[in-house]
């Protein structure tokens, strides 16, 4: 789909039933202005919040030349594109084709991490990057960290029409303060981008198929939340 920033941010501010819409986001109407200062931080807050197959992608590590002050012994550089690792599953759909590992039930093909065993951190040094801190290290390069991440998006035409719908309720709710100072349509917006997350997640879902998956009934339930 062609989405654009203007046209979500237009679907949006329909949504509250704001009196003007924008024909760039740059412009200096103050629907715009609004709009651009909050767009970044609520873009990536939505990308955030569901496992978006869009923005969910596997990459190799470059082990860096920086060493950790102390505690691991190496650090794997993070891609400037990285917002967050995959989620586990919160109950294994089977015990055959999922396992306990890094903190939660994740698909024997799907781990955040590997390889899995080794204990990680993501911390910040000193040069001002991302890096995840463990005390495995590959100098060759031949088998290096690997990470199944969310990333952040940059070409719209990518997103899938249920994600758009939750950033436009979610934007929504933003700016239905500093535009129509109206509490009730806050509240409105913040209950319509719940119930969009969870009518996305049977889109976001259909979209795998897993050998001995069951699902489930409800798509709710069947979720990672």
């Amino acid at each position: 789909m062609n989405y654009s920033q203007v046209g979500m941010a237009n679907v949006s501010l329909g949504r509250i039933g704001a009196k003007n819409t924008i024909t760039n986001i740059n412009e200096n109407s103050p629907n715009a202005v609004k709009v651009k200062a909050v767009w970044d931080s609520i873009f990536q807050e939505v990308l955030s919040e569901r496992d978006w197959k869009f923005a969910k992608t596997r990459t190799p590590l470059v082990l860096s030349t920086i060493k950790p002050l102390y505690a691991y012994n190496y650090a794997w550089a993070l891609p400037a594109d990285f917002l967050r690792f995959v989620r586990p599953h919160k109950r294994p759909p089977n015990r055959v084709e999922y396992y306990w590992v890094q903190g939660g039930w994740y698909h024997r093909n799907d781990p955040p991490v590997a390889p899995t065993m080794w204990p990680y951190v993501i911390e910040t040094l000193s040069d001002g990057y991302k890096y995840l801190l463990c005390d495995y290290g590959d100098w060759n390069n031949t088998f290096p960290v690997s990470i199944n991440y969310i990333r952040l998006i940059s070409d719209y035409t990518q997103l899938m029409p249920g994600f758009v719908n939750c950033f436009c309720w979610r934007l929504a709710q933003e700016l239905s303060i500093p535009i129509t100072e109206d509490l009730k349509k806050f509240e409105m917006c913040a209950q319509q981008y719940k119930d969009a997350l969870n009518s996305a997640q049977a889109q976001n879902e259909a979209l795998d198929y897993l050998e001995n998956e069951t699902g489930s009934t409800s798509w709710i339930s069947a979720g990672r939340f």
